[in-house]
């Protein structure tokens, strides 16, 4: 039996690897490996395929295997396509492997992270602090760029002065003088020292560099042989590394991706982690969308701030054909609400519908409308594979519904406000546009988008792209 025959078979509880897709499943259990794949290209089938394959204890590559997503609400999704079997493998979202690990190293002592509102609350303390002892343009910026700033520095690992001030700042708004960077990481090491009396060792952006430090230092047997992650693009540069330092020689780490659903920075690819790769694997059939919800989700990608994006895939072939998405102008919300309501139970009856829109307070007002609405969050039990499912944007990542309705697309919101003045508005279109991209591509066959207040720019020009109503 030849090593893809022998993958195939042990895995054989779900759906069966077709072409290229058996050659990454059986690659070699040694060493860096990048799967790239456009939206429905069975990336996560492929990542769960693997994870079971490297994991196998008939096979002679077998080790301990990490499937790791950053979603946590992707968990319950991941752990119901598992089939039960002789597997050594286990399934976490980064944060908690990282909380595991550190804890292993006698580095996580109870109550140590600092929770994102107190974080927020002391970095403005820092800043504030700063701007009463100085005068420094940069200091005139928003609040909000220095938080998102200071994320900025702790998910690249710039922790060094120097280290931060030689690092390229590309598409992050306005270039900054070196006065300026010097006075930025002030506010940074200010802040430090304010976490460090209220008695909090973390939080939860420096997490990944205090795990590399370890994992540097840590000579001893590694926890894991072979990591498998899922929704890659999702992941700091800084998490990649820990997770390219969490396996030994022996092991293997594979990363699967997609840049046109990376929404957290646009500077997130593993290539900045520096991962050693022999050939960049590269799937472009779209087994998820119909061809009309793939041409707007292409025409998408093609907007302006996708320019230049590195490791784009475009998808080649579609799923079945379906009826062209449709936009809906809604007089107010709540009409909006009403009928976000009204067609989710339509289509609820014939297939799985997503409702999904820009803040979890959105979606939890909606969700009081519909009875029985599985709804998407961080600590999902369980995953439910049928009926209606609502959330924000971000939870929807790694999911697909035969509908989906996306609510609110309003120019008022899209982009952020909130996110310009963190980033700029070139950071902030970018990121926001590939949200809009997850949401589309969410959707197999129908795909309903709602707005109450002008549509955003950020779509492209309807050429014949949808219908409006």
């Amino acid at each position: 039996m030849t090593a893809v025959e022998e993958a195939i078979d042990t895995v054989a509880a779900l759906p069966t690897p077709v072409g290229a897709q058996k050659d990454v499943l059986a690659l070699t259990a040694r060493g860096h490996a990048v799967v790239l794949g456009t939206a429905g290209s069975g990336k996560t089938t492929m990542a769960v395929l693997r994870a079971l394959h490297l994991s196998d204890k008939a096979c002679s590559h077998f080790g301990k295997t990490l499937l790791v997503t950053y979603n946590k609400s992707l968990l319950a999704y991941l752990e119901h396509m598992l089939p039960t079997g002789v597997y050594d493998l286990e399934v976490r979202n980064y944060h908690k492997f990282a909380r595991g690990y550190l804890n292993h190293r006698g580095k996580m002592t109870r109550n140590c992270i600092l929770d994102p509102d107190r974080q927020r609350a002391l970095v403005l303390t820092a800043l504030e602090a700063i701007r009463a002892t100085r005068k420094d343009s940069v200091l005139e910026k928003p609040d909000e760029f220095f938080l998102s700033e200071l994320t900025w520095i702790s998910h690249n690992g710039y922790g060094e002065r120097e280290t931060y001030l030689g690092a390229s700042r590309t598409g992050r708004g306005v270039a900054l003088s070196e006065a300026g960077r010097s006075t930025v990481f002030d506010v940074r090491e200010l802040y430090l020292k304010l976490r460090e009396k209220e008695g909090k060792a973390y939080d939860w952006d420096d997490l990944a560099s205090e795990v590399v430090d370890e994992l540097e230092k840590d000579k001893g047997n590694r926890l894991y042989r072979h990591v498998v992650i899922d929704e890659g693009q999702d992941f700091s540069p800084e998490m990649l590394r820990s997770l390219a330092l969490a396996i030994p020689d022996n092991g293997c780490l594979t990363f699967f991706g997609d840049v046109a659903q990376q929404i957290y920075g646009r500077d997130v690819t593993w290539r900045a982690a520096g991962l050693n790769v022999p050939k960049v694997w590269e799937f472009t059939k779209n087994y998820r969308n119909s061809p009309q919800i793939a041409k707007l989700a292409l025409a998408i990608a093609n907007m302006p701030y996708y320019a230049e994006q590195a490791d784009m895939v475009e998808p080649d072939e579609f799923a079945d054909a379906g009826p062209p998405p449709t936009v809906v102008n809604l007089e107010n919300r709540k009409a909006e609400d009403a009928f976000v309501i009204e067609q989710a139970q339509a289509l609820g009856r014939v297939g799985t519908v997503g409702i999904l829109c820009r803040r979890r307070n959105d979606a939890a007002r909606i969700g009081r409308g519909l009875k029985g609405a599985q709804h998407l969050y961080p600590k999902m039990p369980a995953w439910r594979p049928e009926g209606i499912s609502i959330g924000n944007l971000h939870s929807a990542k790694g999911y697909e519904f035969q509908s989906v309705i996306l609510v609110g697309l309003s120019a008022e919101d899209w982009p952020d406000p909130m996110a310009i003045l963190a980033d700029g508005e070139e950071e902030a279109t970018a990121l926001d546009g590939r949200l809009l991209y997850v949401g589309v591509s969410r959707a197999r066959q129908n795909l309903i988008i709602t707005t109450t207040s002008g549509l955003t720019e950020l779509l492209p020009e309807n050429d014949d792209l949808w219908l409006e109503r």
